[in-house]
C-alpha cells in the first residue's frame, strides 16, 4: 500500500464484539480517492481483542498496536505517533462509518495543514432503544443543530474525539492529548481549549457520518458521570479561566437537583440506600427498553448525584497534597 493520506486512529479496551462489527466499515471505504490506514490501539484489553485482530483476512490497511491500559488519551497519542497519514481521523471503537467517511474528511481538509473537522454522530439503527439510548441520540441532534447555526463560534467543549479529524502536523504541534486524563472524560475538552487558544478554527461537516453502537448500561453510564466529575476538577485546576463554563459552577434551580448535588457531595449520604434502590429499578426499566419523560428525569437525577460524588472524590484526594504543601511553606518561613 502506498503512503496513506489519512490515518484512522481507534483506541479500544475490552470491546472485541463491538469492534468486530465496526472495523469492517472502516476498512471497506469507497471512493476514498487515496489510500487510508486504520490503526487500532489495544489499550490493555483482556477479552481476546488482540487475538481477534491477529486473524487473517483483515487486509493490509489494518495496523494493530498493543499497550498496557493507560487510558484513551495515551492510546490516541500512540496511534497518532505511529500514523503515516497527513490527516488523523479519531473515532471511538463503537462507531459505524458511512461508506464515504474517509473521502469526505479528505475533501473537507483540502490543502490546509491546520484544519479541524468535526463529524456528525448519531445512534446506529440496529441499537436497542431505551431512555438511556435516546438521551445519547438527542445529544447528537442538539450538537448538530448548535454547531450548524450560521455564525456559530465554536467552544472548547464542541471538540469531541469520538469523531473528529485534524492534520497530523497541527496535532503534534499541540502536543497531542494530555495523558494525565487517564479515566473517562475531558482529554478532548482540554485539546479543544488549546485549539481555540491557538486561534484554530473548527468546522462541522454534516455529511461526514458515523453512527454509534451505544451498548453501555445504566451503571456504566453512572460510572462515566462520576468520572466526569473527577475530570472536571482536574480541568478546572489546569485551566481556571474556563471553570465558570463547567458543570462545577452550575447553580441548579430545581430542588431535586439540589438534593442530588448535596447527597453526592456529602461524605455520609443518609439517602444512599434510596439512591441505590432507584438505580437498580431504573437499570431494570432500561434493560426492558422502556422510555418516557419520567425515566429521563430519574436518570438525570442519578447522574447529578454520581457527578458530584466524582467531584468530592477528586477534591478529597487533593487535600493531603495541599496540606503538605502548606506545611512545607510554614517550615520554610
Amino acid at each position: 500500500m502506498s503512503r496513506p493520506v489519512l490515518s484512522i486512529v481507534v483506541p479500544t479496551y475490552n470491546r472485541r464484539g463491538i469492534l468486530r462489527r465496526t472495523l469492517p466499515t472502516l476498512l471497506e471505504q469507497r471512493r476514498a480517492g487515496a489510500e487510508h490506514e486504520v490503526i487500532v490501539v489495544v489499550d490493555g484489553s483482556t477479552d481476546g481483542t488482540l487475538s481477534m485482530l491477529g486473524r487473517p483476512g483483515w487486509g493490509t490497511r489494518l495496523r494493530v498496536i498493543a499497550q498496557p491500559n493507560r487510558g484513551q488519551g495515551r492510546a490516541r497519542n500512540r496511534g497518532a505517533a505511529e500514523a503515516r497519514g497527513e490527516i488523523l481521523l479519531f473515532l471511538d471503537d463503537d462507531m459505524i462509518a458511512a461508506p464515504d467517511l474517509v473521502s469526505i474528511h479528505i475533501e473537507e481538509h483540502g490543502s490546509s495543514r491546520t484544519s479541524v473537522v468535526l463529524g456528525a454522530m448519531g445512534l446506529a439503527g440496529n441499537v436497542r432503544r431505551s431512555f438511556l439510548k435516546r438521551g445519547v441520540e438527542e445529544w447528537g441532534r442538539e450538537f448538530a443543530e448548535r454547531v450548524s447555526t450560521p455564525g456559530y463560534r465554536f467552544r472548547f467543549d464542541d471538540w469531541h474525539s469520538g469523531h473528529a479529524s485534524i492534520t497530523r502536523a497541527l496535532f503534534r504541534s499541540l502536543g497531542g492529548f494530555d495523558e494525565t486524563f487517564v479515566a473517562y472524560g475531558n482529554e478532548d475538552y482540554d485539546l479543544g481549549l488549546r485549539l481555540i487558544q491557538r486561534g484554530i478554527g473548527m468546522r462541522y461537516a454534516a455529511r461526514a457520518v458515523a453512527l454509534q453502537i451505544y451498548d453501555k448500561d445504566l451503571f456504566a453510564w453512572l460510572r462515566d458521570m462520576r468520572s466526569v466529575g473527577k475530570a472536571d476538577v482536574v480541568l478546572s485546576e489546569k485551566h481556571p479561566a474556563i471553570a465558570a463554563d463547567l458543570r462545577l459552577s452550575r447553580r441548579e434551580a430545581h430542588p431535586l437537583k439540589r438534593l442530588a448535588r448535596w447527597c453526592g457531595g456529602s461524605a455520609l449520604d443518609p439517602l444512599a440506600p434510596a439512591w441505590t434502590a432507584a438505580a437498580c429499578a431504573l437499570s431494570l426499566t432500561e434493560r426492558l427498553s422502556l422510555s418516557g419523560e419520567f425515566l429521563g428525569h430519574a436518570q438525570s437525577l442519578l447522574g447529578e448525584r454520581a457527578y458530584w460524588r466524582g467531584v468530592r472524590d477528586a477534591r478529597e484526594r487533593r487535600m493531603p497534597a495541599i496540606a503538605e504543601a502548606m506545611r512545607r511553606r510554614g517550615r520554610a518561613a
